[in-house]
């Protein structure tokens, strides 16, 4: 016969050995929840880095679109400042009297279509 004492003992030993084989486990998941934690949390810090490098990099890029854009409007205002110039000065430096004796057949055909274009849109206007 096994005495009781012996049994208990290692009835005993046994409840210690899977207390600890069970606070091993319960360690271990822990640890392994706390490593889950700590890549989830890098994840996420890298997606909020990239997020705000993003944000900069948009606002910079529409920041160097408004400033292209205000130059291309100056310029544009230039441009048009010179063809009104350039056509101010085809009505005033050229004598058309002159030119209609010389070459009539360039400016009929220039008043003619003019007309035409003019009667056109009247004739638009008014139906």
């Amino acid at each position: 016969m096994i005495p009781i004492g012996s049994i208990v003992k290692w009835v005993a030993i046994a409840g210690i050995v899977s207390s600890i084989l069970y606070a091993g486990n319960r360690i271990y998941e822990y640890h392994l929840d706390q490593i889950d934690n700590a890549v989830n949390t890098a994840k996420l810090e890298t997606a909020v880095r990239l997020q705000e490098a993003v944000t900069i990099r948009d606002k910079a890029l529409r920041e160097q679109s408004r400033e292209e854009l205000e130059i291309i409007e100056k310029e544009l205002i230039i441009e048009r400042a010179k063809v009104n110039d350039l056509r101010r000065m085809l009505l005033i430096d050229h004598d058309l009297n002159r030119l209609l004796q010389r070459k009539p057949g360039l400016i009929l055909t220039r008043v003619n279509k003019g007309t035409e274009e003019v009667l056109k849109e009247l004739e638009e206007i008014t139906q």
